[in-house]
């Protein structure tokens, strides 16, 4: 059952801005993170974040796929804990530059508009670190969020948290998000991301927004 307010009377509820004021963020659905959930999870999760995106552009909805750049040059902080993982991954895109690209399935379809990609330096966790992003989001004038990605822990999280600290609507998409930390994606969408963010299912959320 959804943890939300699905009602357009509500200003709390993100009914209550309509689908030109309101983008989807999915985060970090790279192969390089894909890896760590397993291929029947990941397959599934992708799946999903894959139908919601063409919901909300048919919905008249901004999408931004926000992705770790994994560009040559992209390098974390010295200071950043991240940036001794780092290197190794640095060393696999040598080998496997495929690892930090998006997933084939949820890729920007080049013919459509809008949809766009950002990019943020490895290290940052928050979505709306994405280069751009900000000033994107407020030249479209957007008032809501809905929000998928992996992990919950790591960028979900960051990003509904700060997200809402910066006035922001947030859903997280519940079944659009997974953690590799058994366990611990249930406990955040059950007692956690609730408390600032409206949490629902792909389903739920379809069926919340027919009534605009």
């Amino acid at each position: 059952m959804a943890n939300a307010v699905f009602s357009p009377r509500d200003p709390a509820s993100p009914l209550s801005i309509s689908p030109h004021e309101t983008a989807m963020l999915l985060m970090d659905y790279q192969n390089m993170v894909l890896a760590r959930i397993g291929d029947a999870v990941a397959t599934s999760v992708v799946s999903i974040a894959s139908q919601m995106r063409d919901w909300a552009l048919d919905k008249g909805m901004t999408v931004f796929h926000c992705l770790i750049d994994a560009s040559p040059s992209a390098k974390p902080p010295p200071h950043s804990r991240t940036a001794a993982k780092w290197k190794l991954y640095e060393a696999k895109f040598v080998e496997m530059p495929w690892l930090g690209h998006e997933s084939e399935k949820l890729a920007v379809r080049k013919h459509l508009s809008p949809e766009l990609t950002v990019l943020r330096t490895p290290g940052s966790i928050s979505a709306l670190e994405s280069h751009g992003l900000s000033g994107m989001l407020k030249e479209k004038g957007i008032k809501s969020l809905i929000i998928g990605g992996i992990s919950t822990s790591g960028c979900v999280l960051s990003t509904a948290r700060a997200a809402t600290d910066r006035g922001y609507i947030v859903t997280v998409m519940e079944d659009a998000c997974f953690d590799p930390v058994s366990g611990l994606h249930g406990m955040l969408v059950s007692h956690v991301l609730g408390t600032s963010a409206h949490v629902a299912t792909s389903r739920e959320i379809q069926d919340a927004w027919k009534i605009l």
